[in-house]
């Protein structure tokens, strides 16, 4: 299926529609990425489990592994970036490396993947809002109408343009990175729990106990998002500078505030109640030590910063399906109309639209069957999500080997051929851990969960078929598809 990358030009006409470059800077891009990973809805949601299911108090060491496997990812894709400058990274460079109709199915897969994590972070914002606003505003509202609020907001939001969502996340970002530096620095200031200031969880006796797959497995979904730098190439300044290293840049950055919160929480308990606390208290494991060493006050406050978390995150995966869906109308494959950039603020407006109202049908099907929350709209949906990501993000490994090994445009082998392989190697080695263990990352062994991985696989393949159907129907829309 591997065909010679060339890149066409866009149709006739399509430039007026063509995304604002020069809009975004290194930070700006930072602030888009590191809001989709949303570090304290990812703190407070997945270290538990992962203690409780997976290796204990070596938690701190799988947020290592995980970053690590997406450092060395990092790499061939960062250089890949300087390449091939897309707002559909993914199908683009699956497409750039392994052909159309590959391409074609991890464009559909991404669309999916993305599609079904926002939802479920609508339903997580609905929960939380209840528990959170609820006693606040003496409310006993549902919890989908707060989903639905901020479904409005993020859409009004979402048409302002790309730099003022960069600004609004970034302030957001670091509010809740701020609350999670503050609490970890107050344990380390008063010397930590029981046991002191222990590194017992990075020691190998620890990371790997138990079930470290299972505990990399959450490490590594509290990471989805990082793989955005790419999605915003055409609309940053120098591109083939700037996407690289706002790729290191997050990565680096969620690698290492993840590894020093989770081991300063740890710390905080000591190894002999992390995981028991962990365990029987989940939902209020993070606040009993925030209360514990910045009062009430502060804990209060972290939960506020948990819904603008959720909202930042919802908003900046938003702005990547949009991406997406523009992308995909420049290329001829969804209707001309999705390509319209806004009059005012040159924002994609109208696949701003058709995002939200992908999301809202699939919301309403849910409050219809009286879904939970969390248990099935959050729980179910963000396992299919990351399944389809992490697939996404190993055969993108194997798509940057096969490019360079083609054009041989890097020759340098740590970067071309060593790093995608060991990073593909590692993806997969985290997808198979994904799909033996979808109870515990969706916690249910429901058979409709245990369907997801043939879902993913069913699009997948639903993307060769339209792929090979348009090279013989329309093969001026296959040649210019992802180019």
């Amino acid at each position: 299926m591997n065909e010679p990358y060339a890149p066409v030009s866009p149709a006739a006409g399509g430039a007026a529609d063509e995304l604002k470059t020069n809009v975004l800077g290194l930070w700006q891009i930072v602030f888009l990425v590191i809001s989709a990973a949303a570090p304290l809805t990812g703190m407070l949601g997945a270290v538990p489990p992962a203690m409780s299911l997976g290796n204990g108090i070596g938690v701190p060491g799988a947020f290592v592994i995980a970053g690590v496997v997406l450092l060395i990812f990092s790499i061939g894709f960062a250089s890949m970036s300087r390449h091939v400058v897309r707002a559909g990274a993914f199908y683009a460079y699956i497409t750039a490396g392994l052909g159309r109709p590959l391409g074609m199915a991890g464009a559909l897969v991404a669309l999916l993947s993305y599609t079904c994590i926002q939802i479920a972070l609508y339903g997580l914002f609905g929960f939380f809002c209840t528990v959170v606003l609820g006693p606040v505003l003496h409310s006993g509202a549902p919890w989908y109408v707060y989903s639905l609020v901020c479904l409005a907001i993020v859409q009004v939001t979402g048409l302002r343009g790309i730099d003022l969502n960069a600004r609004l996340l970034g302030v957001l970002m670091c509010l809740e990175l701020g609350i999670l530096l503050v609490l970890s620095v107050a344990i380390v200031i008063h010397g930590g729990g029981p046991d002191g200031l222990t590194f017992a969880s990075f020691h190998p006796s620890n990371v790997f106990s138990g079930h470290p797959g299972i505990a990399v497995m959450f490490a590594f979904a509290s990471f989805i998002g990082f793989e955005a730098t790419a999605i915003y190439g055409k609309e940053c300044r120098d591109p083939k500078v700037t996407v690289p290293r706002a790729t290191y840049v997050s990565v680096t950055l969620i690698l290492v505030f993840f590894a020093f919160v989770t081991w300063a929480i740890v710390c905080a308990y000591g190894i002999a109640d992390a995981v028991g606390v962990a365990t029987k208290q989940p939902g209020d494991f993070w606040f009993i030590q925030s209360t514990r060493y910045l009062g009430t006050t502060m804990t209060t406050v972290m939960s506020f910063l948990l819904l603008s978390s959720i909202f930042a995150s919802i908003l900046s995966f938003h702005n990547t399906i949009v991406r997406y869906i523009h992308s995909l109308a420049m290329e001829g494959i969804l209707p001309p109309v999705l390509e319209r950039l806004h009059p005012k603020y040159g924002s994609p407006f109208v696949a701003s639209y058709m995002q939200t109202v992908s999301v809202l049908i699939p919301l309403l099907l849910y409050v219809w069957g009286g879904a939970d929350p969390f248990n099935t709209v959050f729980s179910w949906t963000s396992a299919l999500g990351t399944i389809g990501i992490v697939m996404l993000l190993a055969v993108t490994s194997v798509a940057v080997l096969a490019f360079f090994r083609t054009t041989r445009q890097d020759t340098r082998v740590w970067h071309s051929m060593i790093a995608p392989v060991l990073g593909a190697l590692g993806l997969f080695a985290i997808a198979a851990q994904l799909v033996a263990n979808l109870d515990a990352l969706s916690g249910t062994d429901n058979p409709v969960v245990r369907s997801f991985p043939w879902i993913v696989a069913a699009v997948a393949v639903a993307g060769i078929l339209i792929a090979l159907v348009l090279r013989k129907k329309r093969p001026d829309i296959y040649h210019r598809f992802g180019q």
